[in-house]
């Protein structure tokens, strides 16, 4: 098990970049969290779409199907409508959810970066 962990974070530390390519790395990493914040503003207006037809369908069908709730139409209605509530719920929820991830891995990648520019800088330190 002990071999194991040391394979891994060998690869994990063969990962970082080196003192030569941080700035190319920076750029990198500034271009993939801007990218995932323009993806994370599309999913934002696509779940706020969905959410304004859902409760527009939902207004709709609720005061149409309050007149057939006797028939196989207002049944269906209400079936319509509690799906839409739901799928608009989880799109909502799969938003919040991607919100968060991209916070978090742009709190990580600015602590990895300072982290490197920490260790550039001792190394830089120790050769003077």
């Amino acid at each position: 098990m002990e071999q194991k962990n040391e394979r891994l974070r060998e690869r994990l530390l063969s990962r970082l970049p080196q003192s030569a390519n941080f700035s190319a790395y920076r750029d990198e990493v500034s271009s993939m969290l801007e990218k995932n914040e323009k993806s994370l503003r599309w999913q934002k207006r696509g779940a706020s779409a969905l959410w304004i037809f859902v409760i527009g369908f939902f207004v709709l069908l609720t005061s149409r199907g309050a007149h057939w709730l006797d028939t196989p139409k207002g049944h269906y209605c209400e079936f319509t409508v509690c799906l839409l509530l739901i799928t608009g719920a989880v799109e909502l929820l799969k938003h919040f959810i991607n919100q968060t991830r991209v916070e978090l891995l742009k709190e990580v990648k600015q602590v990895q970066l300072q982290v490197l520019e920490l260790q550039a800088s001792l190394r830089k330190g120790g050769e003077q």
